[in-house]
């Protein structure tokens, strides 16, 4: 069971670590505590962790000034919420004076102002006449050999039906 003399055991270093947060009981804790006693690297190793880990761990509480600062803080901030208002309340504000048939009304003439001004923006799209010819054959051009390979087929459909009365007469 005994490894080199710089490291621990492979099959007893999790063991060890186990042993030394003190996770391990009863027999599993008897047959650490045994290796220990009679393998000198793995003592080694246990001492190490006895003198490394415990100043991985350190206290990272912070000090009592630091709770009271925030909570001073924290009051401050909680306050300036509770007295501001929002943006929607103020403009709000600035409203209620007015009567409401005023602002109806102004909400009307801005209807009316746009619809009135907004037909001379509104112009249909449609495309001049000799574009609209261009338009309406565009497709059908674009299908032109669809419209070829139909032609034969009507071409071939008509010479079937002329062939069908003379095989009847022979």
């Amino acid at each position: 069971m005994a490894g080199n003399e710089n490291s621990a055991c492979k099959n007893m270093e999790e063991d060890l670590v186990l042993y030394y947060y003190k996770e391990v009981s009863g027999a599993q804790q008897t047959r650490v505590e045994n290796h220990i006693k009679e393998c000198a690297p793995c003592r080694l190793y246990m001492q190490e962790m006895a003198s490394i880990l415990p100043s991985t761990v350190m206290n990272d509480d912070p000090p009592e000034t630091f709770w009271t600062d925030y909570n001073r803080e924290m009051r401050l901030k909680l306050s300036e919420v509770r007295e501001k208002k929002a943006w929607w309340q103020s403009l709000l504000g600035l409203l209620q004076p007015w009567p409401r048939s005023a602002i109806a009304m102004a909400a009307v003439v801005a209807l009316a102002l746009t619809i009135t001004l907004g037909k001379t923006f509104w112009h249909s799209q449609e495309p001049p006449p000799d574009d609209q010819a261009l338009i309406e054959e565009l497709p059908v051009a674009e299908n032109l050999e669809f419209f070829k390979n139909m032609e034969v087929l009507d071409a071939m459909d008509f010479l079937e039906s002329s062939d069908s009365p003379a095989k009847g007469t022979t």
